[in-house]
């Protein structure tokens, strides 16, 4: 019998905990640097499944030494319900939290929109693209992000639930 190494990314469990250490590692030595680490990558999670990540570490030594060219910001949190904007220019748009996700040949969105009501959010779908906007008095959210498959955007299904939007999209046939 001839064995071959398993790849770690589909080991499940195994192979999640093997990439949290592997990023403890780097993130120690990171700071050892006092610089910046950005991966992404995907993850095979077994049949039809898989995940995708995307992170960026910064040190508070490196933020120090680029503090006039540093892109670096806190989570933003929108204004505060209280506070009424008249001008939406004044407001900075803060792009909201999302996943998408392909399920057999549907794309599945998921955007994170707390503090506005259904009737505060427009939805500009192509075939390949999306654009996301929820605004009211006090919150002004804007995401412009390529979709992972064609879609249909007349195939359209939309609900929204406690600051959650979810969308689902037909995939088009490939030619």
């Amino acid at each position: 019998m001839n064995q071959q190494p398993k790849d770690d990314s589909t080991l499940g469990l195994g192979g999640i905990l093997g990439a949290i250490e592997k990023l403890a590692k780097l993130a120690d030595n990171l700071q050892q640097a006092q610089g910046e680490l950005h991966r992404e990558g995907e993850v095979n999670l077994g049949k039809n499944a898989k995940a995708s990540y995307h992170f960026r570490v910064r040190t508070l030594g490196d933020l120090k030494r680029h503090s006039s060219t540093s892109d670096f910001k806190p989570f933003e949190k929108p204004a505060s319900p209280k506070t009424k904007h008249t001008d939406f220019s004044a407001i900075k748009p803060v792009e909201p939290e999302t996943d998408v996700f392909i399920e057999n040949d549907v794309v599945v969105i998921y955007a994170q929109l707390p503090g506005v009501s259904e009737s505060d959010i427009s939805i500009d779908a192509h075939t390949d693209r999306l654009t996301l906007r929820a605004k009211n008095a006090s919150f002004l959210y804007q995401k412009d992000f390529m979709l992972p498959a064609t879609v249909r955007p007349e195939s359209m299904v939309k609900s929204y639930k406690n600051g959650i939007l979810e969308l689902r999209f037909s995939t088009q046939p490939n030619p």
